[in-house]
C-alpha cells in the first residue's frame, strides 16, 4: 500500500500480524484512528482504492492482514480464529500503535469480527462501520447450517449459506487452490443475480469451478491490480487458513466466544454506519433487521449503494464519500 509503512507485531497469544499504518495522521477524540479488517478472501489491500479516494482526510490509518491472511500468521489451530481471541490481537495492534480513539471499519467477515472486537473492547472505539455484512447479533445457542439455510429458505426464497457447504468439505481448499482463475469468476462474475445462483444453491459453487464455463467479469474485475494481487496471494498461500472462518463458526467455536457477552451488553452504544449493497444475495441488507428490531443500534445510519458483494472493490469512491461523511458527524459530535 503506498504511501504506508509496514510492521510486523508478535501479539500476546503469539501470532504474528503484519500491518500497514500511515505515516502521519492522528488518533484523537475528535480525530479518531481508522482501522480496517478485511473479509473473504482478501488482504489489507482489499481497502486500497477507498483509502486512495480519503484525500487529505487528518486521520491516522491502520490496516492488518487479518489472520490466516498473506503476511499474517496461518494456524491451522481452528481455535485461534475465534472472535475473543482476534479482537485480543486487534487491540495489540492498537496498543503497539499507542491509538486510544478509533473507528472500526469492516467488510464481509471483517464486519463480524469488527463488531465482535467492538464487543468486546468497546472502550477503544468511538464509531463503528459495516461494510455489506451488518450486525450479526450474538447468540448462545450452537449455530446450525441447516437450520439457518432453511430459516433463510422460508424468508428470502433461497437458502443464503449453501456454499458453506462446500466450503467446510475436505477437498474445499485443495479445489479451490487448483482453480484461482475460476474462483475469481465466482466471486466477481458479472451475470444477472450471479451471487444468488452461485451462492446460494446447493453444489453450484462446486460445479461451477471443476467445470468449464466462462463468465465475463465485473468491470473492476478486469483490472490488472485486483485479479494480479489476488492470484499472487493465493498461489504463495493457498486458501486453507482462509476457510477457518466458517469452521470456526460452523464448529461453534466462536459459540464460547458470543456466549461471554452478557445478554444485557449486546447494544451499540456508538454511531454506526451500515453500508449495504443491492446485489449482494448473501450480506443482503435486511441482516441488519435483527438488531435495529431488538434495539441494539440505536446510533444507526444506514445507506445502501447499487454494488455488489466486493463494494471496495467495486465503488470505492462511493464507500470512501459515506466513510468520510459518518466521520465529519462523529467530529461533530463532540
Amino acid at each position: 500500500m503506498e504511501g504506508f509503512q509496514r510492521k510486523e507485531l508478535v501479539t500476546s497469544r503469539s501470532l504474528k500480524y503484519t500491518y500497514f499504518v500511515s505515516s502521519d495522521g492522528e488518533s484523537t477524540e475528535t480525530i479518531p484512528a481508522l482501522f480496517f479488517i478485511h473479509g473473504f478472501p482478501d488482504s489489507a489491500y482489499l481497502w486500497n482504492d477507498v483509502i486512495a479516494n480519503f484525500g487529505s482526510l487528518p486521520n491516522k490509518i491502520i490496516v492488518p492482514d487479518c489472520l490466516g491472511y498473506a503476511g499474517t500468521d496461518k494456524p491451522e489451530d481452528t481455535r485461534l480464529y475465534s472472535y475473543d481471541g482476534q479482537a485480543d490481537d486487534l487491540e495489540d495492534i492498537l496498543k503497539n500503535e499507542n491509538v486510544k480513539h478509533t473507528v472500526i471499519i469492516g467488510h464481509d467477515w471483517g464486519s463480524v469480527i469488527t463488531q465482535r472486537t467492538y464487543l468486546h473492547k468497546r472502550h477503544l472505539f468511538r464509531g463503528v462501520i459495516l461494510v455489506n455484512t451488518g450486525y450479526m447479533v450474538p447468540s448462545d445457542k450452537p449455530f446450525n447450517l441447516a437450520a439457518a439455510n432453511k430459516i433463510s429458505q422460508e424468508g428470502l426464497g433461497y437458502p443464503q449459506f449453501a456454499y458453506w457447504e462446500f466450503f467446510l468439505a475436505a477437498d474445499a481448499a485443495e479445489i479451490l487452490d487448483g482453480n484461482l482463475e475460476r474462483i475469481w469468476q465466482v466471486m466477481h462474475g458479472d451475470v444477472e443475480h450471479w451471487m444468488q445462483k452461485l451462492f446460494c444453491v446447493t453444489g453450484a459453487m462446486r460445479n461451477f469451478i471443476i467445470g468449464n464455463k466462462q463468465v465475463p467479469l465485473k468491470e473492476y474485475a478486469n483490472k490488472l491490480h485486483w485479479k494480479g494481487h489476488f492470484l499472487h496471494q493465493f498461489k504463495t498461500d493457498g486458501f486453507a487458513s482462509a476457510l477457518q472462518m466458517y469452521k470456526a463458526t460452523a464448529f461453534n467455536i466462536q459459540l464460547k466466544s458470543d456466549s461471554a457477552i452478557a445478554s444485557g451488553s449486546l447494544k451499540v452504544d456508538v454511531p454506526i454506519l451500515f453500508v449495504a449493497c443491492t446485489d449482494d444475495a448473501v450480506c443482503v441488507p435486511d441482516m441488519m433487521t435483527p438488531a435495529k428490531e431488538q434495539g441494539l443500534v440505536p446510533k444507526l445510519k444506514q445507506v445502501t449503494i447499487d454494488a455488489g458483494h466486493w463494494l471496495p472493490m467495486e465503488k470505492p469512491a462511493e464507500l470512501a464519500f459515506h466513510i468520510k461523511e459518518f466521520l465529519a458527524g462523529i467530529g461533530s459530535s463532540n
